[in-house]
């Protein structure tokens, strides 16, 4: 594990939950942040370069937890030292450092993939199913969000904020990359074209003099005032490679907004709804006779659906349980790998993840020059 911040703790957490799989050790951004995280988590060995635990031949894969802006550092020495390697989203920085991950990735012929965790909810699987089958019908609009308040305040800060170190987008780029990658696997539709704005709540912001992890609250007499060159919300039309029209909203200045993530999908027998935060229900709206919510009951599932639903109806599963269907996924494809069995994976790959750094950027490009911008070759 290289990261000790929330999405690493996040992951030795889920992993402790998939046979097979031992979490042998802890990078991070020195040796005592190592430490600590390793102490806390229960991780036996812990150093404060990544490249420690690359040069260890019984380390078999690697997960990115870093912050965004070592994502293509990290994730390029591990497919050098011949790892496989679970990537945080975004993949890197641009879609000129996610196209040269794809093409290290193809060379290095290791698994690799992206946590994009969200496809890996049962409802999720079963609108995919839906969709992919006919039953649902043929999409025709659709409409979606993801809303979060955890940056409402100026005092609130994150590194999330520095656009050194996250990106050009943050909205976007970090919850709205979650939302298209959730649409475009639901739907098996791409994002074809763009037409966005995006705003801020806060021009400046107050940092803290010390470090701060994700969620926490800001504040402090000692914080510093510094101008924010990212967004806070936006919101963006969109078409689909097919013709299907939509529009989403990203937020993180959403008051009482957790992690408010759905999606509405208007097909032509039914529409399909699903909330992040209610995940063990999709509401399926008729016509013709009553609506119908499907609860999460692997009894009532579509096999693809039912294979991620490990406990009875009635005992909900929620965030963690998605990400740990991921990896028993990701680990399903090593083990494949390793014997030379067919497996065939529903996690993100950098290929996906490439496409939507593209969308990304044409959202940004949308914003700067007020028209539709078409997501590029590389999308």
């Amino acid at each position: 594990m290289v990261g000790t911040g929330f999405a690493g703790g996040s992951h030795v957490e889920a992993l402790r939950r998939v046979p097979g799989v031992e979490v042998a050790a802890l990078a991070g951004s020195s040796d005592e942040r190592a430490r600590a995280a390793a102490g806390r988590l229960g991780v036996p060995a812990a150093a404060g370069d990544y490249r420690t635990l690359l040069a260890d031949a019984s380390i078999d894969a690697v997960h990115n937890c870093t912050p965004n802006d070592l994502h293509h550092e990290v994730t390029s020495a591990a497919l050098e030292a011949g790892k496989h390697v679970l990537a945080e989203k975004p993949l890197a920085m641009d879609a000129a450092e996610t196209a040269d991950l794809v093409g290290r990735a193809e060379r290095a012929g290791t698994v690799t993939g992206v946590c994009f965790n969200y496809r890996h909810y049962p409802l999720v699987a079963e609108a995919r199913a839906m969709l992919a089958d006919g039953r649902a019908g043929r999409p025709h609009l659709i409409r979606g969000a993801y809303l979060q308040d955890w940056l409402l305040d100026a005092a609130d800060w994150n590194w999330r904020l520095q656009s050194e170190r996250s990106g050009a987008s943050r909205a976007i780029g970090d919850i709205g990359s979650h939302w298209m990658d959730l649409l475009q696997h639901v739907t098996g539709g791409r994002i074809a074209r763009v037409y966005a704005r995006l705003g801020r709540l806060h021009e400046e912001r107050l940092r803290p003099a010390g470090p701060s992890q994700t969620f926490d609250r800001g504040g402090g007499a000692d914080a510093e005032r510094v101008a924010v060159d990212t967004e806070d919300f936006a919101t963006v039309l969109f078409e689909l490679d097919g013709g299907c029209p939509g529009v989403f909203t990203v937020s993180q200045v959403t008051p009482g907004k957790r992690n408010g993530l759905t999606f509405e999908i208007d097909a032509g027998a039914v529409s399909l709804a699903w909330d992040q935060e209610h995940p063990n229900a999709l509401r399926i709206g008729r016509r013709d006779r009553p609506n119908e919510v499907l609860v999460r009951d692997p009894a009532l599932l579509s096999p693809s659906a039912a294979a991620l639903a490990h406990y009875p109806a009635g005992h909900e599963e929620g965030w963690p349980d998605g990400l740990k269907n991921l990896f028993l996924d990701f680990y399903a494809a090593v083990d494949a790998h390793g014997s030379g069995a067919p497996h065939e994976s529903s996690v993100a790959t950098f290929a996906d993840a490439h496409r939507i750094t593209c969308a990304v950027e044409a959202i940004l490009e949308s914003h700067r020059e007020g028209r539709w911008v078409e997501v590029g070759a590389g999308g």
